[in-house]
């Protein structure tokens, strides 16, 4: 086999870069063993590859590092000394304990009053509904009365005509 053609060939780029086949990748590692030559062909590749890479790098600011490697700090502790107020809430979650969440005690009377006021709208609702269809049945019984008495002195006209 001729190597030369296989590596003017791109091959071992296409390795190196991850975008050869896994039939190509088992025929490179074993052409690597068979031929030093091009297991030096294949460290040259990636050693250009990866100058290259860092050429065009964007280094990141130096700050980022430091706070990247910086323990996550979700408890916030540093904030009561500083004076600030904290920036979370917590929820208290009894461990193993009838599997109840516990929440602080405002919040049942919160809870509580949005219920009363729900059943005092759903109260209004239901008791205007029935005033209104009250007031609709009147006014229809009004009106077919009107239409019963328009036909009598229609009636009546005619038979005095």
């Amino acid at each position: 086999m001729d190597i030369r053609n296989y590596i003017d060939n791109g091959m071992v780029e296409s390795y190196v870069l991850g975008l050869s086949s896994p039939d190509e990748n088992a025929e490179m590692r074993k052409l690597v063993r068979e031929y030093p030559e091009l297991e030096t062909e294949r460290d040259e590749v990636e050693r250009i590859i990866h100058r290259l890479l860092n050429e065009e790098a964007v280094q990141p600011p130096v700050a980022l590092r430091s706070r990247t490697l910086q323990p996550l700090d979700w408890a916030d502790t540093n904030a009561e000394k500083e004076g600030k107020k904290p920036n979370y809430t917590f929820i208290n979650i009894a461990p193993n304990q009838n599997q109840y969440i516990t929440v602080h005690r405002v919040w049942k009377w919160i809870f509580i009053a949005a219920f009363l006021l729900f059943k005092a709208c759903l109260f209004l609702a239901i008791f205007f509904y029935f005033k209104y269809r009250q007031v609709e049945d009147r006014q229809q019984e009004r009106e077919k009365i009107r239409q019963e008495q328009l036909q009598q002195s229609r009636a009546a006209q005619t038979v005095l005509i």
